[in-house]
């Protein structure tokens, strides 16, 4: 692939492949470019996706590939086809339908004018967001979406709404799953899911993430406001106002149902889709039985932290700006939300022997909360990409001790073996892993290479094979199997 192209704008009118003819450019985000474009075959209008990064591995791209498969639902954008453009396999395409349409987010910013002064067409849009997410969460395999904010709501002819973008939606099955990068959109997320490192955890602990992010944007919908301007605001679940606190005509059954869905317990939120979207169905007719219903005008600034200056700094990978604005606000407040930013910033921007003063200075292992396990996380990460393995070995001691067991530390236990050329051990360490949670690309990615330096190739061969298999035979792995097939050993 010409790493070049990975960043490179195609035309209008321009052809991609022998596939499709672009259109016109709808939307340039920081992850990519979606297209109205032909399908030269049939000459359909549909949208197309393009990621900007395509040197990624093909299921790091593959955004919704688990909807090509369902039954249409028409609050849902349904994902057409996806996969490279052939004869290269150089461009990654996502076909989706094309639906004329503004974010919600659009339409927002102009509310009067859009929506009026009454709650009555915002319900109905709220509604069939709950039908879309409804529907993900009750498939045989069941989908939490995962970034729900009003960007990923399309609002179409009649108020038809379609929920799209699933870049970070999940199986059950997926321990670590992909998320937003960089909390981009953390002012939606719920606080377990805040960190912007990953969303881990069973179907219903993905789901009452969803409920929470659905009762934001209730409140956002009713109010004009968020209830936190700031990402280390919903880190700590800070106090904010009840609806009724910024607009008087809200009425107290919609108030509760806005307040269950953004409970800080996961457990004390709507334990289903079905079970909130009965609680809607009975707060909105109170809503609308109510003398007065309209909507206060919104009005005032929101306020600005450290945590946005940073997430800002990330997403244009000015790295060394997001670790100086964090540092400067961990040496005000020590807080150790500002370290483990500070920390994971000189990590993204490879400075790991600025990453290693400032962690041996600051430091303190015998501490167990969030921040402080992540920061141990990514100590563990840096010493061993520096190969200082007897710092490694000394944080997964704390690791275990102050947070019990997990994948991710199984798996930086097997690199640690595998540095100290204990290639046994690391091999038993993976193969456990991928006992617990198999098919990970990365896992059987380390066990091939493991497999070669024991010798051992026709096992190599078999967990090549199997990683061929899931990641729909990737570019890198293809040039593994070329090599082995010209020592003879496929």
């Amino acid at each position: 692939m010409n790493i070049k192209s990975a960043h490179f704008l195609p035309g209008t009118n321009k052809r991609l492949g022998d596939r499709y003819l672009l259109l016109e450019c709808l939307g340039d985000g920081s992850h990519g470019w979606v297209w109205r474009a032909e399908r030269l075959s049939d000459s359909t209008i549909v949208a197309v996706k393009i990621p900007k990064d395509l040197t990624k591995d093909d299921r790091l791209l593959a955004e919704g590939k688990e909807l090509l498969t369902i039954d249409p639902h028409p609050n849902i954008v349904r994902i057409c086809d996806m996969g490279r453009i052939p004869p290269e396999n150089e461009w990654f395409f996502i076909e989706m339908e094309y639906f004329p349409s503004q974010s919600l987010a659009q339409k927002l910013e102009q509310r009067s004018q859009n929506f009026g002064s009454t709650f009555e067409r915002l319900f109905d849009i709220y509604e069939q967001v709950l039908d879309a997410v409804g529907f993900l969460a009750t498939l045989p395999t069941p989908i939490s979406h995962g970034d729900i904010k009003p960007h990923n709501i399309l609002v179409g002819a009649g108020d038809l709404v379609k929920l799209t973008d699933f870049g970070s939606s999940a199986l059950p099955e997926e321990i670590y799953v992909r998320t937003r990068e960089n909390g981009g959109t953390v002012l939606y997320a719920a606080p377990e899911f805040s960190d912007s490192v990953s969303r881990k955890g069973t179907f219903d602990d993905l789901l009452r993430g969803d409920i929470y992010s659905l009762g934001v944007l209730l409140y956002q919908l009713l109010t004009g406001r968020l209830p936190h301007d700031t990402p280390s605001q919903v880190r700590r679940h800070a106090p904010f106002k009840r609806p009724s606190e910024i607009n008087a005509n809200i009425v107290p059954m919609v108030d509760a149902l806005i307040l269950r869905c953004m409970e800080r317990v996961p457990s004390a939120r709507y334990h289903d889709i079905a079970s909130l979207r009965s609680a809607f169905e009975l707060a909105r007719q109170q809503q609308l039985d109510a003398p007065q219903y309209s909507i206060t005008p919104f009005g005032g600034q929101a306020s600005v932290d450290w945590s946005t200056a940073v997430v800002e700094s990330l997403e244009t990978k000015d790295y060394l700006k997001a670790a100086r604005v964090a540092e400067e606000e961990f040496a005000r407040t020590h807080d150790s939300a500002a370290l483990l930013q500070q920390l994971n910033a000189l990590y993204r921007a490879n400075r790991l022997f600025e990453f290693e003063e400032v962690f041996h200075r600051e430091y303190k292992g015998d501490l167990h909360d969030d921040d402080q396990k992540l920061i141990r996380l990514l100590g563990i990460k840096a010493f061993l990409t520096l190969r200082k393995t007897n710092f490694a070995k000394d944080l997964i001691q704390d690791a275990e001790r102050q947070d019990g067991e997990s994948l991710e530390l199984d798996f930086l236990c097997a690199t640690l073996f595998g540095l100290d050329a204990n290639f046994s051990e690391a091999r038993e360490a993976l193969e456990r892993i991928n006992r617990k949670c198999p098919s990970k690309p990365h896992v059987l990615i380390r066990l091939i290479q493991v497999c070669e330096q024991m010798r051992d190739y026709p096992a190599a061969v078999g967990y090549l094979k199997h990683a061929l298999r899931i990641t729909n035979n990737s570019v890198e792995l293809m040039a593994k199997r070329l090599r082995y097939q010209g020592l003879g050993l496929w």
